[in-house]
């Protein structure tokens, strides 16, 4: 979760994450844009009516836990600023298309 404003190498540091996943084959994920959260130094960021840069951006990953593993791995080895929140879950996929 980061702040839309916040950047990696010119780009949006969820972007940045999102690169990482992509490049380890992850193709599953979703992004939410929060309305508010307030960060570790107190500070709260938010999406104002004029303008959202402030506004924070999570983005969830359904993962194994070796993948999930290695996806934290490059994301921290990439030096990319971001709060995680890593927990296992039980998952499954009903009806549709498998994959």
């Amino acid at each position: 979760m980061a702040p839309q404003s916040r950047r990696h190498h010119g780009k949006p540091v969820i972007n940045a994450v999102a690169a990482c996943a992509k490049k380890l084959g992850i193709t599953r994920m979703t992004q939410r844009m929060d309305s508010e959260g307030t960060g570790a130094n107190g500070r709260t960021h938010s999406a104002h009516f004029f303008e959202l840069a402030d506004q924070p951006v999570e983005l969830a990953f359904v993962l194994e836990k070796a993948l999930a593993e290695r996806l934290i791995e490059a994301v921290d080895e990439a030096g990319i600023d971001v709060f995680v929140l890593r927990r296992d879950v039980a998952y499954t996929q009903l009806g549709g298309e498998r994959r």
